[in-house]
């Protein structure tokens, strides 16, 4: 199952006649160089190579790599996911003993991306969407199904995807240029 994130919910408030703070989240933003583009690069030096793969605990609650890399999970992993997917992300990632990657995604379609002490945020405010950069910046589109129009949406928004089964998961963050970047991949041994 895979998944695209750009907080284009409706959940969470529903007031659509909010307006939200920020330069304009638009076509020319999603094509173009971006503090989310930047954060994934950042994310590149810590995360395992995708080549790898890590033993995910019984219980859901972490997954270890053989390199030294491990993740927490806040919210256990309970495989398989409901049909419906999972909702809620929280984990960090450690290298060398060092979080160096935490991503926290809610009910409510707010996002948190972190990587080493930087922390990019989307949230939602009725149909709205407002990014935060790492530089405090904030752009904001009042409606964010508008940004579905754009020519590349799919490959260049940011986001992310994950697959599951009985016994494995992975989670990956799609990188604004029609690929992504492995984060995790684990499996009950």
């Amino acid at each position: 199952m895979g998944v695209l994130a750009l907080g284009c919910s409706s959940s969470g408030d529903d007031d659509s006649s909010s307006t939200i703070a920020g330069q304009p989240l638009d076509c020319a933003w999603l094509a173009g160089d971006n503090c989310w583009k930047d954060m994934i690069q950042a994310a590149m030096a810590c995360v395992p190579p995708s080549s790898e793969s890590g033993t995910l605990t019984a219980d859901g609650s972490s997954c270890s790599y053989a390199s030294g890399t491990s993740v927490t999970f806040n919210t256990k992993i309970v495989l398989p996911f409901p049909d419906s997917g999972q909702d809620d992300w929280d984990f960090s990632l450690a290298s060398g003993g060092t979080e160096c990657l935490s991503y926290h995604d809610d009910a409510s379609d707010n996002e948190r991306l972190t990587v080493q002490g930087m922390t990019y945020s989307e949230k939602t405010v009725g149909v709205g969407l407002q990014v935060t950069c790492p530089d405090g910046t904030q752009y904001a589109a009042q409606n964010a199904f508008d940004l579905l129009n754009c020519t590349d949406f799919f490959s260049e928004a940011p986001g992310y995807a994950y697959s599951d089964s009985d016994t494995s998961v992975n989670f990956a963050l799609l990188n604004g240029t029609g690929s992504s970047l492995s984060v995790f991949d684990c499996s009950m041994q």
